[in-house]
């Protein structure tokens, strides 16, 4: 009986597990992929890839639901810094969930902007499922000219 319920637990462990496939360097370079290919480059045929049809971003107090709207977010984005640029600093990984220190650089008009933040991917069958956004909003306000800086 007691090698029954052992096999049994090792049989279930897997299912319990979730929906996470992919071993967190997979993941890793799917976090890579998005920063690189879809922030960077504006690559759609990535962000088809490796993002999940009912992704969830939240970057407070936004928060986008679905590709659809989460491909206008980065057209936007990418159409108000022409030559944004991020550069990662950090990555950790455990399980299906990637953290990613970075430094976003850019121009709008004439006002550079070098704005650090953090993500957190949840990452599922090999795609992105939601990305929480953590920046220093207060130096792009003030870099933005939107605040005055001290």
């Amino acid at each position: 009986m007691k090698m029954f319920l052992v096999v049994l637990m090792m049989a279930l462990l897997p299912a319990v597990a979730g929906a996470q496939t992919k071993p967190p360097a997979d993941n890793k370079a799917i976090a890579r992929r998005y920063f690189d290919e879809i922030l960077n480059k504006g690559s759609a045929a990535a962000l088809d890839s490796i993002i999940a049809a009912d992704v969830v971003f939240r970057n407070p107090p936004a928060v986008v639901k679905g590709i659809e709207e989460f491909r206008k977010l980065i057209a936007s984005l990418r159409g108000a810094f022409p030559d944004l640029h991020f550069t990662l600093e950090d990555e950790l990984a455990e399980g299906n969930k990637v953290a990613t220190r970075w430094v976003m650089r850019g121009t709008q008009g004439a006002r550079k902007v070098d704005v650090s933040g953090m993500d957190i991917f949840l990452i599922e069958n090999g795609k992105i499922r939601e990305i929480w956004v953590s920046m220093d909003s207060l130096a792009q306000a003030q870099q933005m000219g939107a605040v005055p800086a001290r």
